[in-house]
């Protein structure tokens, strides 16, 4: 057994180090004062990582700086999105945003507590504890992705407007049952004052507007505009760091009749304005360390279960 054991990590630690040197070619990030007002990219194979959190939360907003620091250290292998909820007491709670948690409930029942994690419409992991199982995940879902859709996307600004444009599918690309999805941003985004605020005076990677479009039927813009198919708008007034996620993804209704081991978004890309969360002397989380080393046992464990119950089966 304890063989079994050190085989199962080695495997996981080879994983690790092989998802690290995955090529960072699917998402683009720029300092604010490197952006130029244009960038064109092709992407598509990053995991898209959701966050359920509130402002008023206080494990949210102590976790909430070490989240952009890991996902820094993740790359362009990931792209991280928060959902505030419009429940009232959350500062920001942008209709966008409910709309992506009522979406995520379709299928994840359970997504109650904050702060929430669900990677690549996986399982819900609750609380700040599940972080190293959230890590697991990740590189789970790396290691099984074996294609996704190359998404063309553009993003342009001017002054008074960030335009995004995702190239339309190629007839033989089409797949009813899915949509084209532009998710809006804001990185540093100020928690107003008379709220409940346990934490620092900014929040980051919060939803703030969305555009679908499906292939067939109705499109939609939730604090956004759509221009054009495919095409949609988001106000730069006070936006100085953003990101936009385009993502190819099953509709609501899709959901519905699909379990959620086949449900996984088909492809996801990113494109960041922001500064960067590490800046000359900041120091890792202590989360960090852990969550490496804890994710490795969580994955040498599963496999040894996994080999143990095919045995049992036999």
């Amino acid at each position: 057994m304890l063989g079994q054991t050190m085989g199962a990590m080695r495997k996981a630690i080879f994983l690790c180090l092989l998802v690290i040197s995955i090529p960072h070619a699917h998402a683009t990030t720029f300092e604010p004062s490197e952006w130029n007002g244009f960038i064109a990219v092709d992407g598509g194979y990053s995991i898209l990582v959701e966050e359920y959190t509130t402002t008023w939360c206080p494990s949210c907003a102590e976790i909430d700086p070490d989240l952009g620091i890991v996902a820094e250290e993740h790359g362009n292998r990931i792209a991280m999105v928060s959902y505030h909820p419009d429940d009232g007491v959350d500062s920001f709670g942008p209709e966008a945003a409910q709309h992506r948690i009522e979406r995520l409930r379709i299928q994840h029942e359970s997504l109650l507590e904050t702060p929430s994690f669900v990677v690549h419409n996986g399982e819900v992991r609750s609380g700040v504890p599940s972080w190293p199982d959230v890590q697991g995940d990740i590189l789970r879902s790396e290691s099984n992705q074996r294609q996704y859709t190359t998404l063309r996307v553009t993003a342009e600004t001017n002054a008074t407007h960030l335009e995004v444009t995702v190239m339309p599918p190629r007839t033989d690309e089409i797949n009813n049952d899915t949509q084209f999805s532009i998710l809006f941003v804001e990185h540093h985004k100020l928690v107003e004052k008379g709220f409940d605020n346990p934490g620092e005076a900014h929040r980051d990677r919060v939803l703030v507007g969305l555009a679908e479009f499906p292939m067939v039927g109705q499109q939609l813009a939730i604090g956004a505009n759509i221009v054009a198919p495919f095409v949609a708008t988001y106000p730069t007034q006070d936006l100085s760091e953003w990101s936009v996620i385009v993502l190819h993804e099953y509709t609501e209704e899709a959901l519905l009749n699909r379990s959620i081991m086949n449900s996984q978004p088909l492809g996801v890309v990113e494109i960041s304005v922001k500064s960067s969360s590490l800046n000359e002397g900041t120091e890792l989380p202590v989360l960090l360390p852990i969550v490496i080393f804890l994710s490795v046992g969580v994955l040498g464990l599963v496999t040894v279960k996994t080999k143990e119950k095919v045995r049992e089966e036999e």
